[in-house]
């Protein structure tokens, strides 16, 4: 993939819901990884898009705060 590149994306998320991107162009690309931004995209996919991303963020945050914890709790 090179920047300025357009493609289309279909994402399977874990709870097996498909949403469709129509188009998005790369932004950055190294090696096997690269970014992209929607251009077209249904308004309610985006939004169940967006949700679940937070979602994934949430859970991130979460984690990495326990593993803080842990860490710390260790060491004591």
């Amino acid at each position: 993939m090179r920047p300025g590149e357009t493609l289309s994306l279909a994402v399977t998320l874990p709870n097996e819901q498909r949403i469709e991107i129509p188009e998005a162009v790369v932004r950055w690309s190294r090696g096997q990884e690269f970014a992209v931004e929607n251009v077209t995209i249904d308004p309610h996919a985006q939004a169940r898009l967006k949700h679940y991303v937070k979602r994934l963020t949430l859970n991130l945050t979460v984690d990495s705060r326990q593993e803080i914890g842990d860490s710390n709790h260790s060491r004591r």
